[in-house]
């Protein structure tokens, strides 16, 4: 019995050794089950297709290739991840994300066609003449996103790299106009596209990035993300696919 009692003491104060020596060397525990609220700003474009195949339509998508630039969106959200290992988990989640483009003209003359086949509705305010304008066209989001997960190291800063999908469910579709006239005045108006766009979309995903351990309950992490649309936006000659660019900072709780 006091052999006995010795080897459970050795044990005991072994582990214990053992413990604080990770602990030391910034080991964390492990957590299995985590909740977060992600945020990310996003650089976002598209990328046209011409489905026309005729002399109008190839004119069209130039002049929409040389006009049309990036707007800034973003995607937030919340999440819930499931660790299987120290080096696997899943995560599944619901979010809200703005997508769409810009399509900007500038040094404008009164009575110029603007946007022709772009949708654009313009209008110039009595006594006014606008000197330049920008459109951007918004595609609000619900996205349902899935992803795998792969973590490099144990320490208190890990390497974190994933790929997923997710399925994108669109809420509304609008054009902003941003007008600026030659009294130095600026109008700015939001208007629902009325296009027949389409209702669902895939995204293929993909980040890599770090994981910060802050304490063994909670974990900030930042992960350059690339979210890329498989189905055009609308059937028309000239469709576009969606895509965005961003860095998704995310904070988890971890239940155990």
């Amino acid at each position: 019995m006091k052999r006995l009692t010795t080897i459970l003491a050795s044990i005991i104060s072994l582990t214990a050794i053992g413990q604080d020596t990770l602990k030391t060397k910034g080991a964390t525990e492990f957590k299995r089950m985590m909740f977060g609220v992600n945020s990310s700003p996003d650089y976002c474009y598209r990328t046209l297709k011409n489905n026309g195949g005729n002399a109008m339509a190839s004119t069209v998508f130039d002049i929409r290739n040389s006009s049309e630039e990036y707007k800034i969106g973003y995607t937030a959200g919340l999440n819930a991840c499931y660790n299987f290992s120290e080096r696997f988990g899943i995560e599944l989640g619901v979010q809200y994300s703005n997508k769409g483009y810009t399509y900007k003209m500038s040094d404008l003359s009164f009575g110029d066609l603007i946007g022709s086949g772009n949708g654009i509705v313009y209008s110039t305010p009595t006594g006014q003449v606008p000197v330049e304008a920008k459109y951007r066209y918004n595609f609000i989001y619900l996205d349902v996103p899935a992803r795998a997960i792969f973590y490099l190291g144990t320490k208190k800063v890990r390497f974190v790299a994933s790929v997923g999908v997710a399925t994108n469910i669109l809420l509304k579709a609008t054009l902003t106009s941003v007008s600026e006239y030659e009294d130095g005045n600026t109008k700015r108006e939001t208007y629902d596209q009325e296009y027949d766009f389409k209702s669902l979309n895939v995204s293929p995903t993909i980040s890599a990035g770090l994981d910060y351990s802050i304490n063994n309950k909670l974990n900030l992490r930042a992960e350059p993300t690339f979210r890329y649309g498989l189905i055009e936006i609308i059937d028309a000659p000239i469709t576009a696919y969606l895509w965005n660019a961003g860095m998704n900072i995310t904070c988890y709780y971890a239940l155990k």
